[in-house]
């Protein structure tokens, strides 16, 4: 607020003021009224402060005026004088005051200076709007802005008598300065922006109606906009924002209005400002860009679907005009944002382009009408223009595809959309063949390449199309049944519809040779050499255009692949010569052409060529350094080899074939793995060429080894040979019998003694692929019977530990896959001599110390050449600092050299896990050891496995942390080939006789039990559980675990060496073992375990593993049943009464958890019989005390605690002891706890004083315990609030005790530290309340309930925590503080109810109090209003003063009222109050009226106490309205607008005498205030009123008032609105009806007929009106009496039948029917004489919903309880409704 300096002189002083205004004097007049003018205008440029110095005097004047007379005849003394100099200022003035009595404190003084204007000198106004002197106009248009601005009241009235088409009015909003200046503020001395203000001013503080009607003003709000191009800065962005916030963001506000104002004709106006787009000065050295402005408001309102005038449309499914004329235009949702994109220039500002593009986006319809409409032409030429042009349509191509359900319906159509729709917005014909032809054509190779991307964003769009269509047809096949009728299936519509969609696309594509000629031209281009001086540039344009070209060729190929047949060109054509040296972006497209044509012939060689094709891709498969190309190089040989005679045996068999390949990881043409790689690719090339010669011969070979290996292996496994034949490849059953692997890998060993050079590469491969194939192999024997022939490859050379070895030889490739198949021991012979490794640590040193990289590639080679010669000792060694190096200077992010070097090495070379570094770590995530994770994080699982079986790292944490993740990276087929390798390694341990057999085991099921995880939180995953759970292996370890269970069957027959690894495999994987019936067949075969012979036999040999392993087993297998609840599962109840015996016998504390566990889970299994019931109480008897300790010291329980108490009792279980005892040491805070509390003081029943001792101990250490918890400056156990206290709550009511025994010191000091520190707490509250209850009955002294009370008022959270919310009563939700505010207002009660003098003597404390108050139904507020009255009847003083105020805030308001000496004042009062009721919520109130209200003095009970709708209190409101009324402190408009009036009205129909007295004295004194009242909807109030008075006949000769009929007097209620507001759409009935009746004819409906068949344009909202009161109308049997004389419940059954009858309407008539069955005597009427039965058989049977069937349902059986109670009704109704029930049970 400004101080002197900002204001040289000012009125210090209210006489001051007064002085000027009443002065005569021209002169002294002007100058003191400029002095008073900028007063004002310094006191509201902000806020109204009223404290503050310039305000001050300003306000007190205002407070000591009776009204606003002597302003008015300031006004009527200037016009009389005709003193122009004082004709703009006395307006200004006047409209300051009003923005002064914004404030609350003088709001109304401001409400009696705009009535006076507004009834009295309005002339003045229109004199000054016509007057030919700007400044006088400008005056006056602040001045009616300034009431617009006071309220929204205000702003209504000046609406409903100002007349817009005044002379001179419409000018004002084309007046401004004609000369331009330099100055950014000048704008607002323009007599247009004051015209603005005004309008905006509607806007900003008008309501919805107002709102609603100002854009219904004839040319009004179009004056904003016309000529807006041309208005300031700030002032488009003032109004631009307005019309955003108040308009366009005010929901209340139909979307069709806004619509239908904002034309296309108006957002082109707007769409003017874009070209404002340069930079302006607004003043303070800023500036701002109007078009910017311009474009956030236009995208916010015409791009957001619903929002604006943007509606959602129908996408690709837009409405024909009529079905009988399919020529004539669509109909669009959007047809003005359509005229509007037609008339934006996308093309030359992009600012417009994104508008396009946005409302295309949302309104997915205009994209068809904007190709249809535009002037932009596509004929292909060099020039800017047509480059914009052609990128808006690749853009607008590129707009994602709509949703293709029908609407909002969530449903896809029968019947596709138009596919030239479609192809408009796939391939608009604004480009169509010859276009695109031609720009393929031109000389200009940026027109050849722009077509060239256009054509690709066609067929990118089209793919997606493709997709989205699939996805459709995919779910309606789905979903569809078979068609019995033989008519056409949607699905097949969706499939034509592909069919169609490719060739209209087809059509519209170019010729596919006028491509391939552009592709070979630009190839040829590419390749020859250029020698002038732009070469460099050619080739890279020719570069970019082989690119899109083949990329383009590809998108033929795959989307329209008749265009490439039909031209008759061979695809190998397109195959380079030298593939490796084609560029990556060309090689994509090459090969995903490729993919798209299976048929293809990879095994023919290539013209010029004696290599194969399929020699060119596994070189390039073997060259690329780039995973993408590499991946589909990888996918093309599988399609092409997995179909082969090869692989046919098993596809997936090729991913391992090229995983063996050796990967070129660096990207440089000299990497060190050429050599290796091309030696490997010739061997594999000519291996496969000799097996396509002879695949019969070495088929043969296979087929031989196999069958050699299975002879072998079962002559050596005689005992198990059962489970070997479920393992082998069985070759003498052909139709059985599958290769185990490729038969080409006997080609490949055959074909390695042919190489003549280095055969180190061939074996490097053979050993990788053997390695890899034994993965999915289930007995490694077939892979062992080829050893032999690769052994011949092994060279003599000296004896040397794998760990020293340099470069890794054929040697030790072999011994390495020796190593893997026959799972051996590492080599490791300390005895070998030292080697000196300095000269290679050297090399090391000198590599990893470079700082700085300049050629990545170069030292990658360098890097990936020295690691060859590494031996794992100096690897070992540097590990980590070689790992760092490779991830951060060589940018190896996967450690590829590194991971390459492991696989090849390990494990013959020791385990990976035996490296310094990696046996240092403890956990994956350390950050000191980050690049050495990463490296393991990389290593293939494979890898990893072999390193730990083959090292039996089996208990090593970090080996199987590292596997678990590895799982987690695989691919399907992968995961298929991870379960054979674990599979395979499970049985090569039981075939053999290992001695770590169970941990082996154990380790390999823990490994299986991560990958079933995976498989099941994988739904894409679940054909592998078959392959899992169906494994010969697991189901082999399935019977060998029952088959040692029935040998436990007769303990004295247990072999001596019978191995039962499997029950103790069983145990740790349950989920595996017990998958599906197995868990019920391993209980079957426990609970007929011999466990007395079992436990015999055991003590016989010292050793009772097996005997603990059993009984661990039995709880095991139960708990998995309970987990797994199934109805398939039983549990016999002999085995509660095993595990009872062993209880007994046990006195292992493990035993005792696992048995608490188990009864946990059976108590919660819902499924059990009386058998199994009865058993598990046998349990539970033999184990009561130890879980009563076990809950005791913290533990949390399930079991119940009545079945607890009984076996309690019967066992003479001393449970107050173990309470006491748990007492001394700690008694934790738990449920569970309190359970055992009511426990104990049960058992206590029969022994009183021992009971007493009890409860007295128990409470005080309770409240000693929860004192220390309470108190926020100690530290205590933590409990859970809500449950314990509640809890602890139901134990204080359960117990019967002498509370005045109890420390009192105790009890307040718990009390006091509770308010203060855990007021926040509702379940802390709640326990004090009922506590209270008890410990302070009959208590007669002040303190300490005073202190209570005091403590929780003044509370700094009080208010915040009790706040009312408004909003979310309003929309029937519960606010967020609910809790608490019940459980502070319960306490409150009960500490008033305990001493009611010391709120009625402190009327202080009612201040906070009333904050709280929401004055409506709630519990809440029922108790406040309770303890208000209880106040007022043991106080001294009344309250009544107070009470006018409530709410959130009304402390302050009370306290500002009374500093302003304001607060009796009547006007105030009125203001003040009104302004706190929601005209909303008291509209629901009336229409909801508890009818079972009166007026006496009632006491509710919380706990029971539950209202069926929250409402405005009429306890409260009526004796309120009774006091403002008598006291003529009424403001009568304002008190009918908000619904006051309609509450008065309706309590004429209340059934209770002293509420109809009270209602009729309110309208008789109503009468008279309102015939005192000015306002313009006054008469009409009263010819209303007159109309329900008259009808009124025998009022005086009645000791009480007569009873209105519900229907009537909610009728008037609802009356009374739309006689306020004109533009209503019930206005033109209602006026009629009135015109044409004096009185209400109390036996019928008002209107009843004239609604129900209204066709108006508003038919359904009137009908919805009509149905609204009718629901609210029906409360009595007199009701029902008129309901059915004027044959409602016939009209409204046909209507809810009906097309007619809308979701609304439905609900509506429900409400009816359910109000109705609630009068006593109404339902056997309906079923008697209106055929009520029949309708609502009908209503369940039509029920569209489940919500409405519901509703139905739930009114039948009120109907069905009502009948039967009825003696009178014949039994023939009885027995027509139980059939009718019969039926709709059926239905």
């Amino acid at each position: 607020m400004s101080d002197n300096t900002h204001l040289a002189e000012y009125y210090t002083t209210p006489e001051d003021i007064a002085n000027i205004l009443k002065t005569k004097d021209a002169t002294l007049l002007l100058k003191g009224l400029t002095t008073l003018k900028n007063q004002l205008t310094i006191a509201v440029q902000d806020r109204v402060d009223p404290t503050e110095k310039h305000t001050r005097p300003l306000v007190e004047y205002v407070q000591s005026c009776e009204d606003s007379h002597v302003l008015s005849q300031l006004w009527d003394h200037q016009v009389a004088t005709n003193a122009q100099n004082l004709e703009c200022i006395v307006p200004e003035v006047i409209a300051l005051f009003m923005y002064l009595c914004t404030t609350p404190i003088i709001r109304s003084y401001g409400l009696q200076l705009i009535q006076t204007v507004l009834q009295r000198q309005m002339k003045y106004v229109y004199r000054g709007i016509s007057s030919a002197r700007i400044p006088q106009c400008k005056s006056t248009l602040k001045l009616l802005t300034a009431i617009v601005s006071f309220n929204q009241s205000t702003a209504n009235d000046l609406l409903s008598i100002f007349n817009f088409q005044a002379e001179g009015f419409s000018r004002a909003s084309k007046y401004r300065q004609s000369t331009k200046n330099n100055k950014p503020n000048s704008y607002i001395y323009d007599l247009r922006t004051s015209f603005i203000e005004f309008v905006l001013a509607f806007f900003k503080h008008g309501s919805s109606d107002t709102k609603k009607q100002i854009l219904g003003v004839k040319g009004l709000v179009l004056g904003l906009f016309t000529g807006i191009e041309d208005d300031a800065y700030p002032l488009i962005a003032q109004t631009l924002s307005v019309m955003h916030e108040h308009v366009i963001m005010d929901n209340d506000i139909p979307r069709g209005v806004k619509a239908f104002f904002f034309t296309s004709f108006i957002l082109e106006k707007i769409a003017k400002i874009y070209s404002r787009n340069e930079p302006e000065d607004i003043g303070n050295g800023q500036t701002g860009i109007p078009a910017d402005i311009v474009h956030h408001f236009l995208i916010s309102v015409c791009s957001v679907p619903n929002v604006g005038i943007c509606f959602r449309d129908t996408a690709w499914y837009p409405m024909k005009v009529s079905d009988d004329e399919p020529s004539k235009e669509k109909k669009l949702n959007n047809r003005a944002l359509g005229k509007f994109i037609a008339t934006l220039r996308p093309s030359d500002d992009m600012r417009q382009q994104e508008l396009l593009l946005k409302i295309l986006q949302a309104c997915p319809e205009l994209v068809d009408e904007y190709w249809r409409t535009t002037t932009l032409t596509f004929e292909p030429r060099i020039s800017q223009k047509w480059l914009a042009n052609i990128t808006l349509l690749q853009k607008i191509i590129q707009l994602p595809v709509p949703s293709l359900y029908y609407s909002n319906t969530e449903l896809y159509p029968a019947h596709p959309p138009e596919v030239d729709t479609i192809l408009e917005n796939v391939c608009p014909n604004v480009f169509n063949r010859l276009l695109s032809s031609k720009g393929l054509q031109n000389g200009s190779p940026l027109v050849r390449y722009t077509t060239l991307l256009t054509l690709a964003a066609f067929f990118q769009k089209y793919g997606k199309v493709l997709k989205a269509v699939k996805e459709v047809i995919m779910v309606l096949e789905g979903t569809e049944a078979d068609n019995s009728n033989g008519t056409e299936k949607p699905s097949r519509n969706w499939r034509k519809c592909l069919g169609t969609m490719r060739e209209g696309l087809r059509r519209r594509m170019p010729e596919f040779q006028v491509l391939v000629l552009l592709h070979r031209k630009v190839t040829k281009d590419k390749n020859e050499n250029e020698t002038n001086i732009d070469a460099n540039e050619l080739r890279c344009q020719n570069q970019l255009m082989e690119d899109t070209s083949f990329r383009l060729i590809r998108y033929y190929q795959e989307y329209i692949p008749e265009a490439l047949m039909e031209s008759h060109i061979d695809p190998a054509s397109f195959i380079p010569a030298d593939i490796l040296s084609v560029k990556p972006s060309v090689l994509i497209h090459i090969l995903k052409l490729f993919l798209s044509m299976p048929d293809f012939n990879w095994t023919n060689k290539s013209s010029g060529n004696s290599t194969t094709y399929l020699t060119s891709l596994l070189t390039l498969y073997l060259r690329t350094p780039y995973k993408m190309i590499r991946d589909l190089v990888g996918r093309l040989i599988n399609q092409t080899l997995s179909e082969s005679f090869m692989f046919a045996h098993h596809p997936e068999e090729v991913h391992l074939w090229l995983a063996a390949l050796p990967k070129n990881i660096c990207k440089s043409n000299n990497s060190p793995m050429l050599d290796t790689q091309n030696v490997i690719l010739q061997y594999l090339s000519n291996s496969i060429h000799i097996f396509t010669k002879a695949q019969y011969k070495y088929t043969d070979q296979l087929i031989y080894i196999v069958t050699d290996a299975n002879r072998k292996q079962l002559k050596e496994e005689m005992k198990d040979n059962d489970f070997v034949h479920s393992l082998i490849s069985d070759s003498s059953v052909p139709s059985d019998y599958r290769h185990p692997f490729s038969p080409l890998l006997m080609a490949l060993l055959e074909n390695i003694n042919f190489i003549k050079t280095d055969r180190r590469p061939a074996v490097l491969y053979l050993t990788n692929l053997i390695n890899l194939l034994s993965t999915q192999q289930n007995l490694s024997i077939y892979l062992k019977s080829i050893l032999p022939k690769l052994d011949t490859q092994l060279e003599d050379s000296p004896a040397c530990l794998p760990r020293s070895v340099s470069r890794w030889g054929k040697n030790q490739m072999i011994q390495q896959t020796h190593l893997c198949l026959e799972l051996g021991t590492i080599p490791d012979d300390d005895s070998m001599v030292d080697i000196d490794y300095s000269t290679l640590e050297e090399k090391v040193n000198n590599l990893i110390a470079y700082e700085e990289i300049d050629d990545v590639s170069k030292y990658q080679e360098d890097f990936v050449a020295l690691l060859e010669e590494l031996p794992v000792i100096i690897v070992d060694k540097y590990l980590k600092r070689l790992a760092s190096f490779c991830y951060t200077k060589l940018k190896w992010t996967s450690y590829e050299p590194l991971v390459e070097y492991f696989s090849t090495r390990h494990p013959l070379s020791g385990s990976i896990f035996a490296y310094i570094d990696i046996r240092d770590m403890n956990s994956l995530s350390s950050e000191e050891h980050e690049h050495t994770a990463g490296l393991l994080r990389n290593l293939p699982f494979n890898v990893i496995f072999y390193n730990v079986i083959i090292a039996s790292e089996y208990t090593n944490q970090l080996a199987i942390s590292l596997l678990r993740e590895a799982i987690d990276t695989l691919i399907p087929e992968q995961l298929k080939n991870t379960i054979s390798f674990i599979f395979g390694h499970i049985n090569s341990i039981i075939l053999s006789s290992q001695s770590d057999a169970l941990i082996a085991l154990n380790f390999c099921l823990t490994i299986l039990q991560s990958v079933n995880a995976k498989v099941n939180n994988n739904r894409s995953l679940s054909s592998l559980n078959a392959i899992i759970f169906n494994h010969p292996t697991l189901e082999y370890m399935q019977s060998q675990l029952t088959s040692n269970l029935m040998v436990l069957e007769h303990a004295e027959a247990i072999p001596a060496d019978i191995n039962f690894t499997t029950i103790q495999l069983a145990i740790s994987f349950m989920d595996i073992f017990g998958q599906g019936q197995k868990a019920q067949t391993i209980l079957d075969h426990i609970v007929r375990v011999d466990f007395d012979g079992l436990d015999a036999n055991c003590k016989e040999r010292g050793d009772s593993s097996i005997y603990e392993q059993i009984k661990r087993l039995l709880i095991v297998t139960i708990e998995y049943m309970n987990l797994h609840q199934s109805s398939d599962y039983h549990i016999p109840s002999k085995a509660f009464e095993i595990i009872t015996k062993l209880w007994n016998l046990d006195t292992v504390k493990n035993f005792d958890k696992e048995v608490f566990s188990l009864l946990e889970a059976s108590m919660s299994n819902k499924s059990q019989d009386a058998a199994e019931k009865d058993a598990m109480r046998v349990l539970l008897s033999a184990c009561a005390e130890p879980i009563i300790n076990h809950i005791l010291t913290g533990n949390r329980s399930q079991i119940d605690i009545l079945s607890l108490k009984d076996v309690c009792i019967k066992s003479s279980i001393d449970v107050p002891s173990l309470v006491i005892n748990q007492m001394e040491k700690q008694l934790p805070f738990n449920v569970n706890v309190v359970d055992v509390l009511y426990l104990g003081y049960d058992l206590l029943e029969d022994k009183p004083s021992n009971q007493h001792e009890y409860t007295e101990n128990v409470l005080e250490y309770l409240l000693k315990e929860l004192t220390s918890i309470a108190d926020a400056s100690t530290m205590a156990q933590e409990i859970e609030e809500e449950s314990f206290y509640i809890k602890l709550s139901d134990f204080i009511k359960h117990i019967q005790f002498s509370w005045k025994e109890l420390d009192k010191e105790l009890i307040r000091d718990f009390i006091l530290t509770s308010l203060m520190d855990n007021i926040a707490s509702y379940a802390a509250i709640r326990f004090i309340n009922v506590l209270t209850r008890f410990i302070y009955a009959d208590y007669d002294k002040r303190e300490p309930i005073e202190t209570y009370i005091r403590r929780i008022l003044d509370h700094s959270e009080y208010q915040e925590l009790t706040r009312s919310n408004f909003e979310k009563v309003t929309e029937r939700k519960i606010p967020e503080n609910e809790n608490q505010r019940l459980a502070i207002i319960q306490l409150l009660h009960t500490l008033h109810h305990i001493q009611p003098t010391i709120l009625g003597q402190n009327h202080g404390l009612i201040d906070p109090l009333l904050t709280s108050y929401s004055a409506t139904t709630g519990t809440s507020d029922k108790l406040i209003l309770e303890i208000l009255m209880s106040s007022e009847l043991h106080g001294h003083e009344t309250i009544l003063p107070k009470m006018l105020l409530w709410g959130p805030g009304s402390d302050k308001t009370r306290q500002a009222l009374l500093q302003a000496g304001a607060f009796l004042q009547k006007n105030s009062l009125s203001v003040e109050t009104l302004s706190l009721i929601n005209p909303s919520l008291m509209k629901y109130t009336y229409t909801h009226y508890p009818f079972e209200f009166n007026l006496r003095p009632t006491t509710i009970d919380p706990d029971t106490y539950n209202p069926t709708s929250i409402v405005y209190d009429p306890s409260f409101f009526l004796p309120l309205f009774a006091n403002l009324i008598s006291a003529g402190a009424l403001d009568c408009r304002r008190f009918v607008d908000s619904n006051c009036l309609g509450l008065v009205i309706v309590a004429m129909s209340s059934p209770d005498d002293e509420v109809r007295c009270l209602a009729y004295q309110m309208m008789d004194h109503f009468y008279v205030l309102l015939e005192h009242a000015i306002f313009k909807e006054q008469f009409a109030v009263i010819f209303l009123l007159n109309c329900l008075k008259n009808s009124i006949t025998d009022r005086s000769e009645a000791d009480v008032p007569p009873r209105i009929p519900c229907v009537i007097t909610i009728f008037a209620a609802h009356a009374l609105i739309v006689v306020l507001h004109p533009e209503h759409y019930m206005f033109a009935h209602l006026s009629k009806w009135i015109c044409l009746n004096a009185t209400f004819n109390f036996n019928y409906i008002p209107m009843f007929s004239t609604i129900l068949n209204s066709s108006t344009q508003n038919h359904k909202k009137e009908r919805l009106w009509l149905l609204s009161v009718l629901s609210s109308s029906i409360i009595t049997y007199d009701d029902f009496r008129i309901f059915s004389k004027q044959h409602v419940f016939e009209s409204i059954a046909i209507l809810y039948n009906s097309a007619y009858s809308d979701e609304y309407s439905k609900k509506a008539i429900i409400e009816i029917v359910e109000n109705t069955i609630a009068i006593p005597n109404a339902v056997p009427n309906l079923v008697l004489h209106q055929g009520f039965l029949a309708w609502l058989f009908q209503c369940l049977t039509f029920a569209s919903n489940s919500a409405e069937h519901q509703a139905w349902t739930s009114i039948l059986q009120k109907v069905t309880k009502c009948i039967n109670e009825d003696d009178s009704l014949p039994d023939k109704v009885k027995s027509l409704l139980h059939d009718f029930s019969i039926a709709s049970t059926t239905v």
